[in-house]
C-alpha cells in the first residue's frame, strides 16, 4: 500500500498535533524530539526544519492552547454577571482537567527562567482576561441597589483582579497535582465555585469599611464564645 504524501502544511499540522498530545500527557522536559517524530511519522531533522527546536515547537503548542482558551472564554454568552464569570471559570477548569499533565506543566513552566517566552504568553493571556473582567465591571450593574459600583480606575481593583487570577491558577495547580484518587473527588464545578468566591470576596474587601480597632471586641468572637443554653 502506497503511503499518501503529505503537503508541507499537512506535515506541520501532524507534527503540531503529535507534540500537543505528548506535551499534554508529559512535562516539557520529559518529551523528546524522537518521541514527537515517531508519533508524527516523520524524522527529527524534519521537525527541526519546520520548527527549529523543541522549545519553538512547544511555544507553538502553547500559542494554540492560549488561543483555544481565549476563544472559549470569549464565546461564553450573556451580559456581565456572576453567572457568566462562573461559566468562564468552569470552562477554564474543565480545560485544565482535560489536559491535566500539559496544563500543569504549562502553569509551572511560566515560572521557569529557561522558558521566558512561555511566561510572556501566559502573562499576555492573564492580562487579556483581566482587561475583559474590568470591561465587564465597568458596564455591569451592582448586585443590589445598596451596593456601590466598582471603580475600575482604582488601582486596587486591578490588584484585586490579578490576585484573583493568581488564586485561580494556584488552586488549579494544587488540584491537578493531587493523587489521582483525590483529584477525582474534586469536580471542575467546585473549582469554579471557589473562583467566584475569591472574586466576590476580593471586591467585597474593597467595599468594606476600614478595619476595626484591634482593641475593640470582635463581634464574631463574642458570638463564638457565648455560652450555649442547656
Amino acid at each position: 500500500m502506497t503511503r499518501r504524501r503529505l503537503s508541507p502544511d499537512q506535515r506541520r499540522a501532524a507534527i503540531l498535533a503529535a507534540a500537543r498530545d505528548l506535551f499534554g500527557r508529559s512535562p516539557y522536559a520529559a518529551v523528546s524530539m524522537a518521541e514527537i517524530a515517531a508519533a508524527a511519522g516523520v524524522t527529527a531533522p524534519l521537525i527541526v526544519f519546520y520548527y527549529g527546536s523543541k522549545q519553538s515547537l512547544y511555544l507553538e503548542v502553547i500559542h494554540a492552547a492560549a488561543d483555544t482558551v481565549r476563544a472559549g472564554l470569549q464565546s461564553i454568552p450573556g451580559p456581565p454577571s456572576l453567572t457568566r464569570l462562573h461559566e468562564s471559570a468552569l470552562y477554564y477548569a474543565r480545560y485544565a482537567e482535560k489536559h491535566r499533565t500539559g496544563f500543569l506543566s504549562l502553569l509551572r513552566s511560566s515560572q521557569e527562567a529557561a522558558l521566558p517566552e512561555t511566561a510572556a504568553l501566559i502573562e499576555d493571556l492573564r492580562a487579556e482576561i483581566c482587561a475583559q473582567i474590568l470591561a465587564d465591571l465597568a458596564t455591569a450593574d451592582p448586585p443590589t441597589a445598596t451596593d456601590a459600583p466598582v471603580d475600575t480606575d482604582d488601582p486596587a481593583v486591578v490588584v484585586a483582579l490579578r490576585g484573583y487570577l493568581g488564586f485561580v491558577d494556584a488552586t488549579i495547580v494544587h488540584w491537578l497535582s493531587l493523587p489521582d484518587d483525590r483529584f477525582a473527588q474534586i469536580a471542575p464545578e467546585t473549582i469554579a465555585r471557589l473562583a467566584v468566591g475569591a472574586f466576590t470576596g476580593s471586591l467585597n474587601g474593597l467595599r468594606a469599611p476600614a478595619a476595626p480597632d484591634p482593641a475593640s471586641p470582635n463581634p464574631l468572637s463574642r458570638e463564638l464564645h457565648q455560652p450555649t443554653e442547656q
